[in-house]
């Protein structure tokens, strides 16, 4: 139960990226935009962001866009805009001007002394002035800086998503480098946590023995509530026209990152094989989530068939936020057997706008999924084909499937998610 009011600091920096960028806009950027959200319609918290000065006017363009009316939303102003940004001006003329090395030295000697006093007198110290107000620190995607991890009267929560660097051999070099390799430099035990799934708590407990496990609490995540069933002829011919689908041909639907883990390559093959088994004529698989040129070369390389790949496959790319349940609704299932998540919106996602979906049963796909879907072992080229051949010959399967998805949906929402977030914090 919470007793009085939170006064929260709140790290938006993966918000601001995403201003500007959207391949910023993955699924963490989406689980901290949601989070805040909730957090701003609160009356037991007032919500202050923050993110390095030399975002601020993203983090201006943030509120305005996303939250105009919200009056318990505040912003941080770290250090001055103006000196950070002499800071670049002078690295810009040290390596475009100057060329004779002792100069060179000098400005940078320069520039470093700089940054050290805007670091430490701007942002430190001007923060400490105005820090006695927060009593939380909340962070969706990584630690703080330090200046805030050193202030003891701050209770610090950062969300903890997955271990895949450790899990992964592809990803080993994210131990060293990136704001993956700074949050686990400095978990803790006197920090608290909030882990994505049971797995999630596992693995980073078992990995970590820093860790207070008592201290991890697990808060799952939620799709948003744009991700409902949407049945309109007219926006799935708009849908087709937009992202160039066969106007007479039904469609699978897979929305993912290009990285090994995602598993997309044996998704998209096994689809063929199940084609080219089955004399299928009548549908297509549909990836959204990138433009990927390189994708295509791996694809082809390793078909026997290559000139399947352009036959059974339609590259949407990059799926705008209001297409995408549009495709969920219209998909005749969605797959996403990934190798490894430390959540996996996607197939709840999908499960919300009442689409079949065939996920793998290993991490914490089982606990989204539960029996709602079709699970497989994400290595294994056979189980693909026949859970494809299983929903394609069964409409009364897709059916039970749909309704199930549904069903299982309702067990997840932000407010909750939120809920829980505020209950740990306030206790």
């Amino acid at each position: 139960m919470v007793n009085k009011k939170i006064n929260l600091l709140y790290d938006a920096t993966i918000l601001v990226d995403g201003e500007y960028d959207n391949g910023c806009r993955s699924g963490i950027y989406f689980v901290a935009l949601n989070v805040l959200k909730e957090l701003v319609l609160r009356a037991d918290v007032d919500v202050t962001l923050f993110t390095n000065p030399s975002k601020s006017a993203g983090l201006d363009n943030l509120i305005k866009r996303k939250f105009p009316e919200q009056k318990n939303l505040y912003k941080a102003r770290l250090g001055s805009r103006f000196i950070y940004s002499l800071l670049l001006t002078i690295g810009k003329l040290r390596k475009k001007i100057f060329s004779v090395s002792p100069l060179r030295i000098l400005l940078t000697l320069m520039s470093l002394t700089s940054a050290l006093l805007y670091d430490t007198l701007f942002c430190k110290w001007s923060f400490l002035f105005r820090s006695n107000g927060f009593s939380t620190l909340f962070s969706p995607l990584t630690v703080a800086p330090w200046y805030l991890r050193k202030q003891n009267r701050i209770k610090k929560y950062t969300v903890l998503y997955d271990v895949i660097p450790f899990k992964i051999k592809e990803y080993e070099s994210q131990k060293k480098f990136g704001w993956f390799a700074k949050l686990i430099k400095n978990l803790n035990s006197q920090d608290s946590y909030f882990a994505i799934s049971q797995d999630a708590k596992k693995d980073f407990c078992e990995i970590f023995p820093q860790l207070d496990a008592n201290k991890v609490h697990v808060t799952l995540l939620a799709a948003s509530e744009q991700f409902r069933s949407i049945r309109s002829t007219v926006a799935l011919t708009k849908l087709k026209e937009k992202y160039h689908l066969p106007k007479d041909k039904k469609f699978i639907f897979s929305l993912c990152t290009l990285e090994p883990r995602k598993n997309l390559v044996r998704a998209v093959r096994t689809f063929i094989s199940f084609a080219e088994k089955n004399n299928v004529c009548d549908l297509v698989f549909v990836l959204g989530g990138g433009t990927w040129n390189k994708f295509e070369k791996l694809m082809k390389k390793s078909l026997d068939k290559p000139d399947a790949f352009d036959k059974y496959v339609v590259r949407a790319g990059y799926v705008d936020d209001e297409d995408l349940p549009i495709f969920y609704s219209y998909a005749e299932w969605f797959v996403f057997t990934s190798q490894y998540e430390g959540f996996g919106l996607p197939p709840l996602e999908a499960m919300q706008c009442g689409c079949p979906v065939i996920t793998s049963n290993c991490s914490s796909l089982p606990e989204v999924v539960g029996d709602a879907g079709i699970m497989i072992d994400w290595n294994s080229d056979e189980q693909h084909v026949a859970a494809y051949e299983k929903y394609y010959f069964n409409d009364a399967l897709r059916e039970e499937y749909s309704r199930k998805g549904l069903e299982r949906a309702k067990l997840f929402s932000w407010k909750k998610t939120v809920g829980q977030i505020v209950e740990i914090i306030g206790s």
